[in-house]
């Protein structure tokens, strides 16, 4: 299945029919479908600007939130990898040799029941903003098809924080984020261009616009730079 479709079928199951569900509802549903759906004991997304500024923002399953507690109390542990280093961590077994890297919370994590922990990094441009996080009670690698799914769903949190920290009051939440990355990148970079000129959203938006006709490029293109903080509009 193509992105594009994987993501369309993971917001329907996650708003339903209700298409005014908030950034927080559709964090917290994406959590909660992804326990369900990859048969997981926790999924946590997990915000974060460092190991000393960290939070659940959402979370479901019996370990999200004792696993998410852990990694942030110890200091050490997938998602802060992950965070850091702005690639997945896949650990399909705690117990195993390669979970040495984060021996306290390896012990921790294993005492607790958990045996499998898979970090994502929500990413914007070359930096970012926390992780998904998944865990599970017994060893072994996420299939492919779950990998997948996984991976779009970080991509979906990571556009409904930005949506939220940026945009509120924007367009609908679900209508935005079933649209496509193309648009979802536009919508990022105004409320980024709203953000530094202290402007509304409808003049940040015209101001890309208008950035996008005297370069000739197109309004992701811009866009795209202005997300990737390569171009700011205040300066």
């Amino acid at each position: 299945m193509r992105d594009g479709g994987r993501r369309a079928r993971i917001m329907a199951a996650v708003t339903g029919q209700d298409a005014t569900a908030g950034a927080g509802e559709l964090v917290q549903g994406l959590c909660r479908f992804a326990v369900d759906e990859m048969a997981l004991s926790g999924c946590a997304v997990v915000l974060m600007s460092g190991a000393e500024s960290a939070s659940m923002l959402a979370g479901a399953g019996r370990h999200a939130r004792t696993v998410t507690g852990l990694q942030l109390e110890l200091g050490e542990g997938p998602c802060l990898d992950a965070h850091a280093r702005g690639i997945p961590v896949l650990l399909p077994d705690l117990a195993a040799e390669n979970a040495n890297r984060w021996p306290a919370f390896a012990a921790a994590a294993l005492a607790v029941g958990v045996h499998a922990e898979f970090s994502l990094p929500l990413l914007v441009g070359p930096g970012g903003i926390g992780t998904l996080d998944l865990c599970r009670d017994r060893p072994g690698m996420l299939s492919a098809e779950y990998l997948a799914d996984a991976l779009v769903a970080a991509d979906i949190a990571r556009d409904a924080v930005l949506y939220h920290q940026y945009a509120p009051g924007g367009p609908g939440l679900a209508e935005l984020l079933a649209a496509g990355p193309d648009r979802i990148v536009i919508h990022q970079a105004t409320g980024m261009i709203a953000a530094q000129l202290d402007e509304t959203i409808a003049s940040a938006l015209a101001r890309l616009r208008a950035a996008a006709f005297a370069s000739g490029r197109s309004m992701y293109d811009v866009a795209q730079d202005v997300v990737e903080r390569r171009v700011r509009f205040d300066e």
